[in-house]
């Protein structure tokens, strides 16, 4: 008898150590992943954002220029900027009208994209009107726009007007 209960020990015991060995790993894979995995240069960071103040060259509801969707050229005292708006259909719903020759204030930020940076909008403001497009941590506001379009969100729930 003896015998066999030491081979059902041995038995538990070298599965134990086994599964040991497979966690071990596994978190030693993990630990070299997250090490490896660097921040992404182009992540929207809150504390970066700064003001744009100009005037409006250009407005282009539908940007061939990434990242497409509507842009908008800004004369500021630096120089021009392109300035990316987001979807132009959400600018509409919330019935955001840009005038070429007005005066804008932009709040975004320079972001890393492709092989060089763009300036992301966040709040965008000309006249009296002001819409937020992206959340404080740069999540495209016209994405919960476009649900609440189809499922009849009540206006004064919708993401995006201030």
């Amino acid at each position: 008898m003896k015998p066999v209960t030491l081979t059902r020990t041995s038995s538990v015991f070298l599965a134990g150590a086994l599964l040991l060995a497979v966690v071990a790993g596994a978190q030693q894979v993990r630990q070299q992943a997250q090490q490896t995995v660097k921040p992404r240069a182009s992540a929207y960071d809150p504390n970066r954002d700064m003001v744009l103040e100009g005037t409006v060259l250009k407005y282009t509801e539908n940007s061939s220029v990434p990242p497409v969707g509507a842009h908008v050229t800004v004369e500021t005292s630096s120089g021009p900027v392109d300035v990316h708006l987001g979807e132009a259909r959400f600018l509409k719903f919330n019935k955001f009208t840009l005038t070429e020759g007005g005066s804008v204030k932009i709040t975004g930020q320079n972001v890393s994209y492709g092989q060089g940076t763009t300036f992301l909008a966040r709040i965008i403001q000309q006249g009296r009107q002001a819409l937020a497009l992206r959340s404080v941590n740069g999540a495209p506001l016209w994405l919960a726009g476009a649900r609440a379009q189809r499922g009849g969100v009540q206006k004064s729930q919708q993401a995006g007007a201030l």
